[in-house]
């Protein structure tokens, strides 16, 4: 129980929390993916992979800047369990499916943008039809309590920050029709009030050839993030979407 309670003081911060929209255009993160040198055979990364490696990356500097330690990380990312199953799920069909993985960066750990996107990958290529398989099985439960359980453990060890990443990225968001036209304009929203979490919330533009990021951190790590002479190289501050 102590570990469960430290990792909700990790996810859950007190403060004044900002959130703030982020553009990556298509030279961006054209930019970002042939800055990840993943090494001889190793496929390149995604968008979202580099994307996130990045905040991620910038993120701890932030953190680090702030507090002037370097503290461990623990980075969420959700994972949409329909695409994994064999066979797939139906399209259309209603309703939450996904699992949380996490991955951890130390305090020690190398933070260059091919190291965390190895460690992102690493996590999710683990999710798998075989692991969906399992979860389906007897052992599900377990599964899903160990699952909390070594999140728990890595953030009973000291302070640790922890990121929330979610990604609507393919998901055709721009093709919904509720009979007066497809949007031309989605959009995350704005969290507010004293108790938030570290949060990333990625999307598609409507050409399908950029991506918007909607962070959320606490006021004083959000002044540093805009001030971040690597972060604005490559992502624009809430330019107009039209």
């Amino acid at each position: 129980m102590d570990s469960i309670a430290s990792l909700g003081r990790s996810m859950i911060k007190m403060g004044t929390s900002v959130t703030r929209r982020f553009h990556f255009d298509s030279s961006a993160l054209s930019a970002l993916k042939s800055k990840v040198d993943m090494g001889t055979g190793i496929r390149s990364p995604s968008r979202v992979e580099a994307v996130t490696a990045f905040i991620w990356k910038c993120a701890m500097s932030v953190s680090k800047a702030k507090s002037g330690i370097r503290k461990p990380s623990v980075l969420s990312h959700a994972v949409d369990l329909r695409r994994r199953m064999v066979p797939p799920m139906e399209e259309y069909s209603m309703g939450n499916l996904l699992w949380i993985p996490s991955s951890h960066c130390g305090s020690e750990d190398e933070i260059e943008l091919n190291s965390l996107v190895g460690k992102l990958r690493e996590t999710i290529t683990e999710i798998d039809a075989d692991f969906v398989r399992k979860l389906q099985t007897d052992d599900g439960l377990s599964i899903i309590s160990k699952n909390v359980e070594e999140m728990a453990e890595l953030c009973s060890k000291g302070p640790v920050d922890y990121y929330g990443f979610t990604s609507w990225s393919r998901f055709g968001i721009y093709e919904t029709d509720f009979g007066w036209g497809k949007p031309i304009w989605v959009s995350s929203h704005k969290i507010t009030g004293s108790m938030f979490m570290n949060l990333v919330h990625m999307l598609e533009t409507r050409e399908g050839d950029g991506m918007e990021a909607w962070i959320t951190l606490d006021e004083p790590e959000m002044a540093m993030l805009l001030d971040h002479q690597e972060f604005l190289e490559f992502a624009s501050v809430d330019p107009s979407p039209f």
